[in-house]
């Protein structure tokens, strides 16, 4: 792999760049990019589990979030991915959110469509599932009441297979102080989950989407899975790719799958 730089953003968003081509992947993290601690060792560490998924010698851009964001609202995040496209690409853009940044990536497709020329929204769609929401409701009510050890186990269910599921659990058993230690500020994290569970984006608005669009998630994914076919059908040049009985974690259970989806996708250049 190539030699990662990070760095910010807009004077406060944290990116992890892999790879040196003038028109990389704009690749938006899913909630650990807020979760977690700004660090920009951790980040590059996320940016080498993506690099697994990615299409080989493709460069990347991984982009984080604010650590401690003014206003703050998905509309506003998708303003600032803009302006990011902008500055620092000058042209049309290949975006690819995941989970929670798939629904800015959907903010940013529908918003600006001359920004962005092709757009992946893995595991991820515009809005979250009734189920989905409920997870968060859950989620910020655990971090507002700085429940973080119960917070972090609400990722004990999120892989199809059980024995992963389990093996998270006792990694939080033995070792749930230190990852706790890891979290961000609990009232960030709270106004993260909080902003996405007021973002509206109707279905209908991504009409407005053009960029040629792959969607690419699990069945039974706990967040999205009503609202991925939704947005397939609602954009116009979207591809649907969904893997029969898997879940949110569908790209690191079927990253091979996954890669070969991508890459399909992306030789279309």
């Amino acid at each position: 792999m190539h030699n990662i730089e990070t760095g910010l953003f807009l004077g406060r968003l944290p990116y992890a760049k892999v790879g040196t081509d003038r028109d990389p992947i704009l690749v938006i993290s899913g909630g650990q990019g807020f979760m977690m601690k700004p660090d920009s060792a951790r980040l590059a560490k996320d940016a080498r589990r993506i690099a697994r998924i990615l299409p080989d010698n493709r460069s990347f851009v991984l982009i984080g979030y604010d650590p401690a964001p003014a206003n703050l609202s998905v509309a506003g995040l998708a303003r600032d991915i803009n302006a990011v496209i902008l500055q620092h690409f000058g042209r049309q853009s290949t975006l690819l959110g995941i989970s929670y940044g798939a629904v800015v990536a959907a903010h940013v497709a529908t918003r600006f469509p001359d920004s962005v020329g092709k757009l992946v929204l893995m595991a991820g769609a515009h809005e979250f599932s009734t189920d989905g929401r409920l997870r968060l409701i859950r989620q910020a009510e655990l971090a507002r009441k700085g429940l973080l050890k119960p917070l972090i186990q609400e990722f004990t269910s999120v892989f199809r297979r059980p024995w992963l599921n389990l093996l998270l659990w006792f990694r939080i058993g033995l070792g749930g102080n230190r990852l706790v230690s890891k979290l961000g500020r609990r009232e960030v994290i709270v106004r993260y989950l909080e902003a996405m569970l007021k973002s509206e984006l109707p279905a209908s608005d991504l009409k407005s989407v053009t960029a040629d669009t792959l969607i690419i998630g699990g069945s039974r994914d706990q967040f999205f899975a009503g609202t991925m076919p939704m947005a397939a059908q609602a954009i116009p040049a979207a591809k649907l790719v969904m893997f029969d009985g898997e879940t949110h974690m569908v790209p690191v259970e079927r990253a091979g799958k996954v890669k070969a989806q991508l890459a399909a996708f992306f030789r279309r250049d």
